[in-house]
């Protein structure tokens, strides 16, 4: 069925900042034409990993991409290390710098400055394989001129040497976690700015692109290759209260998804969410039976559940790779 938004919010959630340029128009593909992928980045003190992340970007077997990099109030030399590369390679674009304005509303400028008729998400800290934009342009080919998303698998690694690298989510579905989700300029333009009072943007693209979109695609692809270490937006490796606060934040995304008026939600994502929200506000509270009896699917029932004590997470970041990738999104 086709799912129609149900009105577009005004560009007023997109903060003011210094732009080096704005989005072009996109023009339209003529037949057999290489579509633009337009990767986004918003990047902070990514002077260790930056370097890998763009060598990867920039040896993809798919060239037709451009590269655009948002400078989130950088402490270190990496606004520098982009404007390098941009001078070697006219794919790569630092579009704006200077400012901290926090990694949703950097996400949004990204986006704001692009014109591809794919759209996507790599981390400053990750690494993607060679045919990671192959796969994405593939999946999503037949469908540019509707709202399409597609999801593909993450291959999760460690900094330093540990647990060996694993792939996510387990089973048939691809991850909807941001460096995996991959829009066509039609969806993309409907699930974007993402709202800017959130912290992060994965939680809200994922859901949104699946709410709206025509098509889904799910791939067995890995795209990413992501980085765990401490660093991480994802507050896994943190104490017990520092998780349970920014993980609260983090799902501040769920309730700003059952609130929006940009479009209409089917009734099954509603629930789905409903449930999420409403077992998110029983880890919070501490109330770890009341998680284990709530609406959530049972596997979502356990991994919510190990996050609502201080000693079940313990025991989850101790056994962190055999917790990872069951939930199937």
């Amino acid at each position: 069925m086709s799912l129609r938004p149900a009105g577009r919010a005004a560009r007023s959630d997109t903060p003011t900042t210094l732009l080096v340029e704005y989005r072009r128009e996109a023009p339209a593909l003529a037949a057999g034409t290489r579509p633009l992928v337009s990767i986004l980045s918003p990047v902070r003190d990514e002077h260790d990993h930056l370097p890998a992340m763009l060598d990867s970007v920039l040896s993809q077997a798919y060239d037709d991409i451009e590269v655009l990099l948002v400078d989130d109030g950088s402490t270190d030399d990496t606004a520098d290390i982009v404007r390098g590369y941009a001078e070697r390679d006219p794919r790569v674009r630092l579009v704006a710098s200077g400012q901290a304005m926090g990694k949703v509303a950097a996400f949004n400028t990204a986006f704001q400055a692009s014109s591809g008729a794919i759209v996507c998400h790599v981390g400053g800290d990750d690494t993607v394989p060679r045919n990671a934009m192959t796969s994405r342009v593939e999946a999503l080919r037949p469908h540019l001129e509707r709202p399409a998303v597609a999801f593909f698998k993450l291959e999760l690694f460690e900094t330093t040497p540990g647990d060996a690298p694993v792939v996510v989510p387990r089973g048939r579905r691809g991850s909807m976690s941001g460096p995996s989700i991959t829009m066509t300029r039609p969806l993309a333009e409907v699930v974007m700015p993402v709202p800017a009072h959130l912290v992060s943007e994965d939680i809200w693209m994922g859901n949104a692109a699946d709410a709206v979109a025509e098509v889904r695609v799910d791939s067995g692809d890995v795209v990413v290759h992501y980085r765990r270490h401490a660093g991480n937006s994802n507050p896994r490796n943190r104490s017990f209260a520092q998780m349970d606060e920014a993980m609260h934040a983090r799902q501040a995304a769920l309730d700003a998804l059952l609130t929006t008026d940009r479009f209409t939600l089917p009734g099954d994502v509603r629930r789905r969410l409903e449930a999420e929200a409403e077992g998110e506000r029983r880890r919070h509270a501490g109330r770890t039976g009341a998680v284990l009896t709530s609406d959530l699917p049972p596997i979502d029932r356990l991994a919510v559940a190990s996050m609502s004590h201080p000693v079940l997470w313990r025991a989850r970041t101790r056994w962190l790779t055999a917790f990872t990738g069951w939930r199937g999104r």
